[in-house]
């Protein structure tokens, strides 16, 4: 059966643990949370949950502290790299945001750029940060002062002080404008047990490893909890309040029977469009079967086959006469359309045909070219996904590389500087049938819809979306469950041709441009 795509081709959507909480900010009738890589608020209002990725405007992933100024109406959000999104709310719902980044880019910061904890005060905002205390101009967007000292894990104020818990102690310094909080030597150390106090938590099932707490103007409680999330007793009883999503670290995927399986910590089940965890995962594996019936598996240097009724078998590894692979740590292999094993190394990519008679020839691994030289030469390759056009998905260490079928073409290359992937840093791939690209990095999990999917074995099962087509719409059309290799014609009611394609394995696409415009509804 059909699974029907449910996000646009060409889009993305995040796939993120929200029961990780760090922290989080009460605005309005809004309850804001993030975790590990993940940002949301709850709306008390109508029950209803509103994720927040870079699709959404954010400059960055890994949240490291939020905070709200009720004068400014502005919540800021603080990265672990320095990155700052000042975004400005109404009706504490994000309107627009502002990225100032001169934080993270600061040479002069050489150590963990990590805020810790965000204070507001006098049109200012202080940043209790790894390396140090920084004092912000929230009207002018400028860095006014900075106190470089190590571990600045809280700020707050006190009376007519300014103090920073820091891990040498409290210090602290008059809060005046002719007092220089620059010079180290105007802070003293000071010895007070209730500045920075450890909230006390409701002893609870849920309450597990609990990170901050706060009470709403109802006198309900919320608590950012890393184990359970966003926990709060708003409806009586204590219970969680976190949108679906992943649970856990995840550190491998695999498609199987319709679903993706995300394996880390749980085993977690992308299932219809939700996310749920599974008592146990079905026998998922790597090691690749060809169309001889022969196994391929990854060992040390290199990659083996075997026959499995007669138990020969051959290592592909360095060197001619020995494999002719470009790097004998492998750490991906993938079966192609045309029977292909494409190998992912740490210095680029191979490819062996595998042949019945593999065993008792020389035959060794060749190396696609492109652009004149060896496929991603001298690049990490850490996953590679063939999707239902034969394109081949390459994983790296510097961001996400499409190739054709033959790998000659470059058709799209994806990075933390042109899409929403939180980091380049790819770690596994998996593609479900109707073309959905799961993306797993160091950071966190995305996906991205493809313009390809698996062909079907006849025309019984077309679909096209988005159907009907509104007047607002600028996206692309998709047809999806062609056979492979299928030409679409689609005409105007005169019968005049508007656009013709061949499909990528199973779907065609259409920008609904004609002659360089985009054509009327109907």
């Amino acid at each position: 059966m059909w699974i029907f795509a449910q996000i646009p081709t060409e889009s993305w959507r995040a796939h993120a643990d929200y029961s990780s909480a760090k922290g989080l900010e009460i605005i309005e009738n809004k309850v804001y949370c993030f975790t590990t890589n993940g940002l949301f608020f709850y709306n008390k209002s109508n029950n209803q949950y509103t994720t927040l990725t870079k699709l959404d405007g954010l400059s960055d992933s890994e949240i490291s502290q939020i905070r709200y100024d009720n004068s400014s109406k502005t919540l800021l959000i603080a990265y672990q790299n320095g990155n700052l999104d000042f975004a400005t709310l109404k009706d504490g719902i994000i309107e627009k945001i502002q990225n100032v980044d001169l934080i993270k880019v600061a040479s002069s910061i050489q150590n963990s750029k990590r805020i810790n904890q965000i204070e507001f005060r006098n049109q200012m905002v202080y940043l209790a940060a790894d390396f140090g205390l920084v004092e912000f101009d929230i009207q002018k967007f400028e860095i006014k002062n900075t106190l470089q000292t190590p571990n600045v894990q809280a700020v707050t104020f006190a009376r007519d002080s300014i103090f920073i818990n820091t891990s040498n102690g409290i210090l602290g310094t008059r809060f005046a404008s002719n007092n220089n909080i620059q010079f180290i030597g105007n802070w003293k150390q000071i010895i007070d047990n209730q500045l920075f106090k450890t909230p006390s938590f409701p002893t609870i099932p849920l309450v597990v490893s609990p990170i901050e707490i706060a009470t709403d103007a109802e006198n309900k409680i919320w608590i950012a909890d890393e184990v359970n999330g966003l926990v709060s007793n708003f409806d009586g009883n204590f219970k969680t309040f976190n949108p679906n999503g992943i649970k856990g670290f995840i550190e491998e995927l695999y498609y199987q029977d319709s679903k993706i399986y995300a394996i880390g910590e749980r085993v977690n089940v992308f299932e219809n469009n939700v996310w749920h965890l599974a008592a146990n995962a079905p026998n998922l594996t790597k090691n690749i079967t060809d169309s001889n019936g022969y196994l391929w598996q990854i060992v040390s240097r290199g990659v083996r086959v075997t026959d499995p009724k007669t138990n020969r078998n051959r290592t592909f590894s360095t060197g001619r006469g020995a494999g002719n692979l470009p790097n004998s740590t492998v750490n991906t292999i993938a079966l192609d359309r045309d029977g292909l094993i494409w190998i992912g190394t740490n210095d680029g990519v191979a490819v062996v045909a595998a042949s019945e008679n593999i065993f008792s020839t020389t035959s060794e691994a060749y190396t696609p070219i492109y652009q004149r030289r060896r496929l991603l030469l001298q690049e990490n390759i850490r996953t590679i996904a063939v999707d239902g056009g034969n394109r081949k998905w390459i994983g790296t260490t510097n961001g996400l590389f499409v190739f054709n079928a033959s790998a000659d073409e470059l058709i799209e290359q994806f990075t933390t500087d042109n899409s929403p992937i939180p980091s380049n840093g790819i770690i596994d791939l998996a593609i479900n049938n109707h073309g959905e690209v799961f993306v797993l990095t160091d950071k966190g999990l995305v996906s991205y819809q493809s313009d390809s999917s698996e062909p079907n074995e006849d025309f019984s099962n077309i679909r096209v979306f988005p159907n009907p087509v509104r007047p607002e719409f600028n996206g692309v059309l998709t047809i999806l469950g062609l056979m492979e290799n299928s030409t679409i014609k689609i005409t105007d009611s005169a019968g005049r041709i508007m656009h013709e394609a061949k499909s990528n394995g199973g779907s065609a696409t259409w920008d609904l441009q004609y002659q360089g415009r985009a054509v009327q509804t109907g």
